[in-house]
């Protein structure tokens, strides 16, 4: 991965890249389509001299366009590579537009190698920190035995779980570092990856980082938002089936909003983008939709292992064959769910769940049954999706959800002795 800082001028490149490709493209491509209809008639009386002249201009015209967007981009790349423009991370408005633009298009940052591509880390005050010995014990001098690891959603960061302080004083990390014996986590990553390839990355971090922590770890507690709890449940299967031994200490697993059976949004995208093939004027629009990541797309049914896509051109099918991926029997699963509506009756609960996720969704209930056995869910009726973020009822719970791990802990060690 490319250690030069991301800078703004990295940023406008990006702009002018996907401006050519994807907004001169998709005019120049309407345009197309509709004047090949329009000329059908004047080939009856004209022949092809209209159409002839017309596709030399909008061709010359569009070419233009694109050459000349084509060579800001590259200048601006030349100026960033020189050092010219500021850091883009150095701003929380920076670090906003970093992680949405990852959760669009990460999966090709990271092909490219671009400098916006996020790796995943562990992070404090907006910065990564190594997960080694002397980094972590510097960045966490209160470091506890109960790690509580929260993972955002799709381009969100880890700044998100701050949305709303000002309306409730304080986040979930800042209760649990207050009211509990836990230390909260927080870590960034690619929301434009495989939901699968973030679970192996989460998998290999949470490895170190127990290995690194300061203290020896007991207990493990998952937090995740919206994608975050498709991440973490990914990470925990992953860790399984390759043998890893941190999950042997996860307690519980919290997913707020998270798309079990699928993103309706998603779902609706893709419906979108197939309809509009259907004709040659909308054609394009499509293929813009299309261009979207991985992740977006492995949300539409909530996958969480490479073998329910791998091989496969899911832009083109329904995907609805899913692998069964077994829960931890020795934790805990809850589920929290959030609707727009004050029931779970009330209309707007029924169409528009919190406004990305369904109910049953959210509560893990697929077409053939509860995709997660023994889980339990917890409803926040008159909320949207990123009203979980930072909640204070969801607060209480996170906070009495890691007290009593705390007491499981502290039972079985008086156990023994």
């Amino acid at each position: 991965m490319p250690t030069d800082p991301a800078r703004t001028t990295d940023v406008a490149a990006l702009a002018l890249e996907y401006g050519d490709r994807l907004v001169v493209g998709t005019v120049r491509d309407v345009h197309r389509a509709v004047a090949q209809r329009a000329f059908r008639a004047t080939r009856i009386v004209g022949g092809r001299v209209p159409e002839s002249l017309h596709d030399a201009v909008a061709t010359s015209i569009y070419g233009a366009i694109s050459g000349v967007l084509r060579v800001s981009s590259g200048s601006v790349r030349a100026l960033s590579a020189r050092g010219v423009g500021r850091p883009v991370e150095s701003s929380r408005l920076g670090r906003g537009v970093v992680a949405a633009v990852n959760g669009l298009v990460g999966d090709e940052l990271r092909r490219l190698d671009d400098p916006q591509a996020i790796t995943m880390a562990v992070r404090v005050d907006g910065m990564d920190v190594p997960v080694t010995g002397w980094p972590l014990a510097e960045a966490f001098r209160d470091a506890s035995s109960h790690l509580v690891v929260f993972l955002h959603g799709l381009c969100e960061d880890d700044e998100s779980w701050s949305q709303g302080r000002r309306a409730h004083g304080t986040s979930y990390g800042e209760r649990i570092a207050a009211e509990t014996d836990g230390t909260p986590v927080f870590l960034r990553y690619n929301t434009g990856l495989h939901i699968s390839e973030n679970g192996k990355h989460l998998d290999a971090l949470l490895r170190q980082l127990v290995d690194s922590w300061p203290v020896r770890v007991t207990r493990l507690t998952l937090v995740g938002h919206s994608m975050g709890g498709l991440v973490a449940r990914s990470a925990t299967n992953h860790a399984t089936a390759t043998g890893g031994t941190w999950t042997g200490l996860v307690r519980d697993v919290v997913c707020l909003g998270t798309p079990h059976a699928g993103a309706a949004l998603e779902k609706a995208v893709h419906a979108g983008s197939r309809v509009l093939r259907f004709l040659p004027e909308s054609r394009p629009f499509g293929h813009f939709l299309d261009t979207r990541s991985a992740g977006i797309v492995d949300l539409r049914h909530g996958y969480i292992s490479a073998d329910e896509w791998e091989g496969q051109d899911l832009t083109a099918r329904w995907g609805l064959d899913r692998i069964a991926a077994a829960p931890l029997a020795h934790a805990e699963y809850h589920f929290v769910v959030a609707t727009m509506g004050a029931t779970q009756r009330h209309p707007l609960s029924a169409v528009l769940g919190d406004l990305l996720v369904h109910f049953s969704s959210a509560a893990g209930i697929g077409r053939s049954g509860p995709i997660v056995d023994g889980a339990r869910f917890e409803y926040i009726p008159s909320a949207h999706h990123f009203a979980l973020l930072n909640h204070p009822q969801v607060g209480d719970w996170l906070v009495e959800w890691v007290k009593a791990a705390s007491r499981e802990r502290r039972a079985i060690v008086a156990g023994e002795a």
